[in-house]
This record gives structure tokens, C-alpha cells and sequence, in this order.
């Protein structure tokens, strides 16, 4: 009865608030988020930038395997959201409080089988992703940093999801923004004051990131916490996660490597040709991150919903979305 009230406010915003009012609400969080994580994206080309082309370089191979780690956190993450706001909008608590500790400690696995296998193949993977031989060893020098925090950066994103698919977009919100901040400040100290290299500021901050997610996944009451009792896989749950995520998948995988593709496409053309794609892509995902995240305070609005059986509602959700989203572009 007690949590019953804890989440009535979240759950009555979804439910009964007009929907452009609801979108909106949920939407803003995400978009301050999806763009605070560019920017610091952007942060990390300008500072490495100073250390020459072939650095500069080194950040776009790397922004690469980045986006291929995020591809797969976000498939874990917006696929069990999915799955968990339709149990919630269904009255089915005790299913979304396995599924988000399924989604949890799966993406810790899936983080540690990535360190490893990329850590111990350093110079081939930033090969495949299109270094030069001159790139390679500042991508290497970029990747091992990136490889190490890969856990924390897939768990950091599933639990963004989880809590915003439970209306908790303004604490996801604070844990990627804080990260992202921490990122931007730390770059010049590690560069040019400790001289070792960015990609320690951004395993950093996302291991910060990582912790503050945690803590408001585990210590705010009107949030699922995470179990590690609660962990038991089962196959009908991650077929659900999976049908629910294949597409985020999709989406960003083919975008990474497509990427990939224009990196080995600029090699016969010189460092400078890699570092010029590398700064022309951070401007165009600033633009499409403001897309992407008003999309993503659709979604909760939309399983919680559809999980309810309110299928007006998600109708009306989706073309107030589609509306606002051609007017933006």
C-alpha cells in the first residue's frame, strides 16, 4: 500500500496528465541529457585537438567503439524499460522489480566480456575501426581507458533507461549530467596538467555516473532498487528485452558502422581527413540528440500506457511526437 502511494504521482503524470504535457514533462530531462552527453563528447575533440591530427583523429576512431558499447546498453536498457513500464501499467510490480535486475547485472556481464576481449585485442580493434598506423597509437592509448570502463558505461545507460521509463527522467538526468560536467572540467587537468590523456577524464566520469544512477536506483524510495536476489534470467524475459531493444540496436549500430566505414573511406586521404569526419559528426549528433531525446520522453508515456490498455492515449502520444519532432527539424 505504501509504494502503491510512493508511485502514484509518477504513474498519474503517465496515466492522466494531457498528453503534450506528459511527453513534455518526461522529455526534457532527456533531451538536457542526451545533449550534455555530446557535448562533452565535443569537449573531449576540442581539448585532444591541441595535441595534433592524428589525436584528434584518435577520439573519432574511438567515438566509434563508444557508440557500439552505447548501441548495445541502449538495446538492453530501452528494451527492458519497455517491458518493465508495461508490467507496471499492468499491476505486474514484482515482474519489473526482475526485470530491472536482470537488465542490471546482465549489462555488467556484458561490459566485462567487452573489457576483456577488447582489452587483450587492443591494436586490432582500433584497427577494424578504421586507425591509420599513425592514429593507432593514440586510439590504443584512447581505447584502453574506454575498454576499462565499458561496465560502467553499459550499466550507466541501462539504469538512465530503467529510471526513465519510470517516469524518473529528472534522476536520470542528474547522474548523466553531473558525469558528463565532471568530463568537461576534467579534460584540460589530465591533458595538459597531468599529461595523461583524456580518456581518463571520460572513464571518470562515467565510473561518477555510474555510482550517482546506483545510488538513486537504490536509495529513492519511489524507485525499483536493484537486486542481485532478484536476478533470475529467465529466456521469456529476455526474449521481451530483446524484442523491445533489436531496433534502438539497430538504429545506433548501423549508424557506428556506417562510421567505421567512412573512416577506412578516408584513409587514402590522410590523419586530417579522419579528424575533419570526427568533428563534422559531433555536430550532427548535437542535432540529433535533441530528436532522440524527445523521443525518449515519448516512450514512457507510451508502454506505461499501452500496458494499461490506454491505447487512445498512445495514439495521441505518438502524433503529438511526430508533430513536434517535423517542426523541429
Amino acid at each position: 500500500m505504501e509504494q502503491k502511494k510512493k508511485d502514484t504521482n509518477d504513474q498519474e503524470l503517465m496515466r492522466s496528465m494531457k498528453v503534450s504535457k506528459a511527453v513534455a514533462a518526461m522529455a526534457i530531462p532527456s533531451v538536457i541529457s542526451s545533449l550534455v552527453t555530446v557535448v562533452y563528447n565535443m569537449a573531449d575533440t576540442f581539448f585532444v585537438s591541441q595535441l595534433g591530427t592524428s589525436a584528434s583523429g584518435a577520439v573519432g576512431i574511438i567515438f566509434s567503439a563508444m557508440a557500439i558499447i552505447q548501441a548495445l546498453a541502449f538495446m538492453i536498457g530501452m528494451g527492458s524499460g519497455n517491458y518493465m513500464t508495461r508490467s507496471l501499467g499492468a499491476g505486474k510490480r514484482e515482474l519489473a522489480e526482475q526485470i530491472v535486475s536482470i537488465a542490471f547485472f546482465t549489462g555488467i556481464i556484458m561490459g566485462l566480456v567487452i573489457t576483456v576481449s577488447a582489452t587483450f585485442n587492443i591494436h586490432r580493434v582500433v584497427l577494424l575501426l578504421g586507425a591509420t598506423e599513425t592514429i593507432a597509437p593514440y586510439a590504443e592509448a584512447y581505447a584502453h581507458y574506454i575498454f576499462i570502463a565499458a561496465p560502467f558505461m553499459i550499466c550507466s545507460f541501462i539504469m538512465n533507461n530503467l529510471l526513465r521509463f519510470q517516469g524518473k527522467a529528472s534522476f536520470a538526468m542528474v547522474g548523466i549530467t553531473v558525469g558528463g560536467l565532471l568530463n568537461i572540467a576534467l579534460d584540460p587537468l589530465v591533458i595538459f596538467t597531468l599529461d595523461m590523456g583524456t580518456a581518463l577524464a571520460t572513464g571518470l566520469s562515467q565510473f561518477i555516473s555510474f555510482c550517482i544512477l546506483l545510488w538513486m536506483c537504490n536509495h529513492q524510495d519511489s524507485c525499483i532498487s536493484i537486486s542481485i536476489r532478484k536476478f533470475r534470467p529467465k529466456l521469456a524475459i529476455y526474449r521481451e528485452v530483446l524484442y523491445g531493444g533489436i531496433p534502438s540496436l539497430g538504429r545506433q549500430g548501423i549508424a557506428s558502422v556506417a562510421t567505421i566505414l567512412m573512416n577506412f573511406m578516408c584513409q587514402p586521404y590522410g590523419d586530417a581527413a579522419i579528424a575533419a569526419m570526427s568533428i563534422v559528426s559531433r555536430f550532427m549528433f548535437f542535432i540529433n540528440s535533441v530528436i532522440i531525446g524527445f523521443g525518449q520522453g515519448f516512450q514512457p508515456v507510451c508502454s506505461y500506457c499501452f500496458g494499461a490498455g490506454l491505447y487512445d492515449r498512445v495514439k495521441k502520444a505518438c502524433w503529438f511526437c511526430i508533430r513536434v519532432s517535423t517542426i523541429i527539424l
